[in-house]
């Protein structure tokens, strides 16, 4: 499963070659992630009964359970149940594919991770190669945007960094001794990843992979030491490029920023927004996805992964996901004091990851892009599916799987046919709206959410009686 997650990043930030057969990379990007969804539930069939019995404790399922329930009645509630009942599916599609790379991982070896490792590190060298190839071809006439080919917006480059870098450090440390040669194959790509953060000023991305690097000094202190001085040396490389070789700094006057890296670029705004929904319309929230029907033509999500969810779900689950959070963070800490030595660094890479991605999601809508959130869902299972020398092999539980599961997993199963058909639904109005929204914008800027053409109002306006925006109020 985890392959199968790199796979399908790579295939997406290639896709700018065919992404006109369907309409853009992000929609492209969006049907490649609905296959993984579907692909990771298709394992989790026959898993169904270690999910329900033996992967989480009591306590977790009664919250885990509590928070299904909850979405499903704000769903209800909201001004359009059916289109809520449609986020609904993304969430569980992705929380589905975080136990399933759980699962996964449990039993695995050295050779495991070095494999893993590797694909990541292939994928950042692959598309480092095509970027370098972009930059030559296209170095007196490049544009900012086109610094990151296979991706609708340069800032979603940020949210894939703060997770695959730190995970393409696995090919190092999964080694039985240190290799000058696997450090260079890891060194030189993640350079050039460096390079494009600091050229695309992607603020969050630099911020998120400093603070996993401070992160895993902190807890794994000499044994972090190997895998952080890498991303940290390629780091200052990067930076070294950035300064001498900046083909995007053609002012006269020399200018190194393209834009004020100190503003806050709208965030404080759209937090402000989120938190006054959420107060404004407690407990349920506006509604999911609603912060792209809000009358504004302008972002459709917050930026922020707990304001987001309090402004569209309520303040009382944005208060649980925050929990789940802090839960998993005091997990990992306690796990940390007890891991074996030797397995300290491949674990230092995990809560590298972990820490990269929680953090960039408060900065960005990396849950809402479809690579970044696949690449999320990726580095949450491996942290929280690892398995140290220490503990004993996972066996599978025999006997019948409860009834209970199965009810469960019929379920799913139906909310994963209901994502796909009105996803479609959704996507087709969205492609005849799309004119009519960039006319009401007075611009040519998109706002994607589920579809690149994300902005609700603007659907309602050909299709108001659509059954997706059916309402009980």
């Amino acid at each position: 499963m985890p392959f199968l997650v790199v796979v399908s990043a790579l295939f997406g930030l290639l896709s700018s070659w065919w992404a006109s057969q369907v309409s853009s990379e992000y929609d492209l990007q969006r049907f490649i992630q609905y296959g993984v969804l579907v692909m990771a539930f298709s394992y989790l069939i026959g898993k169904r009964g270690d999910i329900y019995i033996d992967s989480i404790s009591k306590h977790e399922k009664i919250t885990w359970l509590g928070l299904l329930i909850w979405m499903l009645l704000v769903s209800l509630v909201s001004p359009s149940p059916w289109l809520a009942l449609l986020e609904v599916g993304g969430w569980l599609g992705l929380f589905g594919l975080v136990f399933s790379i759980g699962l996964a991982v449990r039993g695995w070896v050295a050779l495991g991770w070095l494999l893993v490792g590797g694909s990541v590190m292939l994928l950042i060298l692959l598309y480092a190669l095509v970027t370098i190839d972009a930059l030559i071809l296209q170095r007196d006439f490049l544009l900012r945007r086109e610094l990151t080919p296979g991706l609708g917006n340069i800032r979603h480059f940020s949210d894939l960094a703060a997770g695959l870098m730190p995970l393409s450090l696995l090919y190092i440390v999964s080694r039985p001794r240190h290799s000058l040669i696997a450090f260079m194959l890891c060194f030189l790509p993640l350079s050039f990843w460096w390079y494009l953060l600091f050229v695309s000023e992607g603020r969050s991305g630099i911020l998120s992979l400093t603070l996993a690097m401070i992160t895993a000094l902190v807890l794994f202190r000499r044994a972090a030491r190997w895998p952080v001085a890498t991303l940290f040396g390629s780091a200052l490389a990067g930076l070294a490029g950035w300064w001498f070789v900046n083909p995007l700094r053609k002012t006269a006057d020399g200018t190194i920023f393209l834009r004020d890296i100190t503003s806050d670029s709208n965030r404080f705004d759209l937090w402000r927004t989120a938190i006054e929904y959420g107060i404004e319309n407690f407990p349920f929230g506006i509604g999911p996805m609603q912060f792209a029907g809000d009358g504004r033509i302008s972002y459709a999500h917050a930026h922020n992964l707990i304001f987001n969810t309090a402004a569209e779900w309520g303040i009382s689950i944005a208060l649980l996901f925050l929990g789940l959070i802090l839960y998993g963070c005091w997990r990992i800490y306690k796990r940390s004091k007890t891991i074996p030595e030797p397995d300290k660094p491949l674990f230092a890479c995990l809560v590298m990851a972990f820490v990269g991605v929680m953090v960039n999601v408060q900065f960005a809508g990396a849950h809402i892009i479809p690579l970044s959130s696949l690449i999320m869902a990726l580095a949450i299972g491996l942290v929280f599916g690892y398995r140290d020398s220490s503990q004993p092999p996972v066996e599978r539980l025999a006997g019948p799987v409860p009834i209970q599961a199965k009810l469960l997993w019929v379920g799913i199963m139906l909310m994963m046919a209901y994502l796909f058909y009105a996803g479609m639904e959704l996507y087709w109005l969205s492609m005849d709206s799309r004119m009519l929204c960039l006319q009401e914008a007075g611009h040519g800027t998109l706002y994607p959410r589920f579809w690149t053409q994300g902005r609700l109002e603007c659907i309602q306006m050909i299709a108001p009686d659509h059954w997706l925006f059916w309402s009980w109020r």
